[in-house]
């Protein structure tokens, strides 16, 4: 994504705990693919002068991620692996705008699909992360006794690989052969550089659900999304199937 105009540093408040406290991220390598803690939005001063909207500033609604715990960045020239923040500016693209504003205020995990150091006045955190999937921490007790389970079990199953695990919790018709058989499952997900990692499950009816994930196979980083349906045979919850909506 090309970087806003270059303006002057800004200066941000930088937690007390030293780099070396910190979980530090190397930007190089892709890092961090994901983050959760608590979203908000401001309405920050923008250009000309960033400093005040009623002072003639333009308005800039701006998302952050306030972690849990502290951070630090290496691996990139405005990264310093010595200075340690727990703010992040989330960005999102690619029609997840609505997606981002309707969890503001509640805890998130978020998939990043691309990440740099702040080096102009546009950012407004150490760290720019752009989102390509957001999910609401979950209470899972809710999904009890709803084919919620058998998606997550699909779903941890296939982080670890295991297609024969996987296709136990497809519905019998699609699990022997196809998109949903367990040597396809296994083909697919089992020796990625980084394993299939659940983000959350939020369901839409009785037997739909839309599955946030993120994984890297290769060269290649997916922070994606599925809508997921599921059926009952003999008492039993299956997946009947599953349609990627971010191609990954």
């Amino acid at each position: 994504m090309k970087r806003l105009g270059a303006c002057a540093l800004v200066f941000y408040s930088i937690a007390a705990a030293s780099g070396a406290q910190a979980a530090c991220y190397d930007i190089s390598k892709g890092q961090p693919s994901q983050l959760s803690g608590e979203l908000y939005r401001r309405i920050l001063p923008g250009p000309p002068n960033y400093k005040d909207v009623q002072t003639g500033d333009q308005p800039e609604p701006t998302y952050l991620l306030e972690l849990d715990a502290d951070i630090c960045l290496q691996g990139e020239d405005f990264a310093d692996p010595e200075s340690s923040f727990r703010e992040v500016h989330v960005v999102p693209v690619g029609g997840m705008d609505s997606a981002v504003a309707s969890l503001i205020g509640r805890r998130v995990t978020v998939g990043i699909v691309d990440r740099w150091a702040a080096d102009n006045a546009h950012h407004r955190a150490p760290l720019m992360a752009i989102v390509g999937s957001i999910a609401p921490e979950e209470d899972i007790t809710e999904q009890y006794g709803t084919p919620a389970t058998v998606v997550r079990a699909f779903y941890l199953a296939l982080g670890t690989g295991d297609g024969k695990e996987a296709a136990r919790f497809v519905v019998p018709g699609k699990s022997a052969k196809g998109p949903l058989s367990a040597a396809a499952l296994s083909g697919f997900y089992g020796g990625m550089q980084e394993p299939l990692k659940l983000l959350g499950i939020e369901a839409k009816a009785d037997d739909l659900f839309f599955v946030s994930y993120a994984f890297r196979k290769g060269a290649t980083a997916c922070s994606g999304r599925a809508e997921v349906t599921t059926v009952n045979e003999g008492g039993k919850d299956y997946i009947e199937g599953i349609k990627a909506l971010d191609g990954c």
